[in-house]
């Protein structure tokens, strides 16, 4: 009986150093060059293994969204299509909306598909 409780705690103890090391990958900030690569793998890494084992993905903090949003990108969508219309030497020409399309050319103007 004594070893089946010596092999239990030191069970307990490996797994209570893993989910130790498991959240300190996930919570504390690493700066060192190497290191910040090793979490970002290790976090990719375990998200993937998550999606495998049918685990839902966890939502991400609000503190964690503002960070990994870049105020300086602008956004990908567009509100209005980019337009493609042939000037008068037979060239491509793209616009960016249909009031740049020189008005000559603009009955023949047709909107790229995103």
């Amino acid at each position: 009986m004594s070893k089946l409780l010596k092999m239990l705690f030191w069970l307990l103890l490996l797994v209570a150093i893993f989910i130790g090391l498991d959240q300190f990958f996930l919570q504390v900030p690493l700066n060192a060059p190497g290191l910040s690569q090793v979490q970002r793998f290790y976090v990719d890494f375990r998200g993937r293994l998550l999606e495998l084992a049918g685990v839902p993905e966890q939502k991400q903090s609000i503190e964690q969204l503002i960070e990994s949003t870049d105020p300086q990108r602008p956004e990908a969508k567009r509100k209005s299509p980019r337009y493609l219309y042939v000037d008068e030497n037979g060239a491509l020409q793209f616009a960016d909306s249909f009031e740049q399309v020189p008005p000559r050319f603009r009955k023949d103007a047709q909107p790229l598909a995103e």
